[in-house]
């Protein structure tokens, strides 16, 4: 019967893979690799799938190509793979960060968004004729007209920046729990990476269709 005798290896491949410029990849470099028999196991691990590239582009390999390229060497097992079908390669340059201007891009992106966010909030105000209903609140509470209630608007503007830190923070949490869940901003940074890697994947495989 098919397959008896024959020891039983499963790979976890991960979606995503990068690498350096002339850098060759290895079964072990896009996956995790369970197998009972240690030698088979390392054998699988060390198996060459992508040879380096010499110049920054993106790639990827498939599940079937990496089984292919496994059974070529190891002939007495079976191939399990787990997880995505296909693994994206990002062949990159070593990138030298200057801790300088990282930092100055980080202050950059810091000063743009408080004030992004601050004329956003004072629009909308201004839309909705914010001081008009401050000054009828104060005069509704205590009987007197004021221009400019400070006692109202002073509260206003710190609670709308403590209400939005907590929103995309956790640090203030009780729970631990809690704690260590992504915020808001990540998680839309997480989806947004995950539908970049998926429409270049499909990118590249349409192009290779096409030659």
């Amino acid at each position: 019967m098919r397959g008896i005798g024959k020891e039983q290896v499963y790979i976890n491949l991960e979606t995503k893979k990068a690498v350096d410029l002339n850098t060759h990849l290895y079964v072990e470099d896009v996956g995790e690799v369970y197998c009972n028999n240690e030698n088979i196991k390392k054998k699988v691990e060390r198996t060459k799938l992508y040879n380096g590239q010499n110049q920054e582009m993106y790639d990827y390999i498939s599940g079937t190509e990496i089984t292919t390229r496994i059974l070529e060497r190891i002939s007495d097992v079976n191939i399990t793979i787990i997880g995505g079908p296909d693994v994206l390669i990002e062949v990159k340059s070593k990138e030298e960060r200057s801790r300088i201007l990282h930092m100055l891009k980080i202050l950059l992106v810091m000063v743009v968004l408080f004030f992004g966010a601050g004329i956003a909030i004072v629009n909308f105000h201004e839309d909705v004729d914010m001081g008009s209903t401050m000054q009828k609140i104060y005069y509704t509470i205590t009987g007197r007209k004021n221009d400019d209630p400070l006692i109202l608007t002073i509260p206003l503007s710190l609670g709308i920046g403590i209400g939005m830190f907590s929103f995309f923070s956790r640090v203030f949490s009780f729970s631990k729990r809690r704690r260590q869940e992504p915020g808001p901003m990540e998680l839309e940074l997480y989806v947004y990476d995950k539908d970049l890697e998926e429409s270049i994947l499909n990118e590249i495989k349409s192009s290779k269709k096409m030659k």
